[in-house]
């Protein structure tokens, strides 16, 4: 009985297959029983029409371009930093830089407040 409450409320051409916070509205302002909203939830989750039919928020995604491949070493790198750790000798991050051809790592320690003139002059300094 509750599939079918559930079925004429959300299936229905009247109701046009609307979503989970409408479905529920609509059924409870005539029937309730333990756990309807659970059993409503998962209803339309399973709906087949609902979910062909789902907007897509977010932008479409750009065509995947490869990472040109490295030929000699230190002529592409990549880097991340590490931040947040305890304090240890006034450096909470550390600075990776890896090169991508012979895989070899540097691992800069730095102070949380370092700017990019002195990140600059570190890089140069160690790299």
């Amino acid at each position: 009985m509750k599939r079918i409450i559930i079925e004429a409320e959300h299936d229905s051409r009247m109701a046009g297959h609307v979503g989970t916070y409408k479905t529920i509205a609509r059924v409870r302002a005539n029937f309730y029983w333990p756990k309807m909203d659970e059993q409503i939830t998962e209803y339309v989750r399973s709906c087949d029409i609902c979910q062909h039919n789902k907007v897509i928020w977010h932008k479409k995604d750009g065509l995947l371009e490869p990472i040109e491949v490295a030929i000699r070493p230190w002529t592409s790198i990549s880097m991340d930093l590490i931040m947040g750790l305890p304090k240890s000798e006034r450096y909470t991050t550390i600075w990776v830089i890896v090169d991508r051809f012979s895989k070899v790592a540097h691992f800069i320690p730095l102070k949380t407040e370092e700017h990019i003139k002195e990140l600059a002059l570190i890089f140069l300094n160690q790299i």
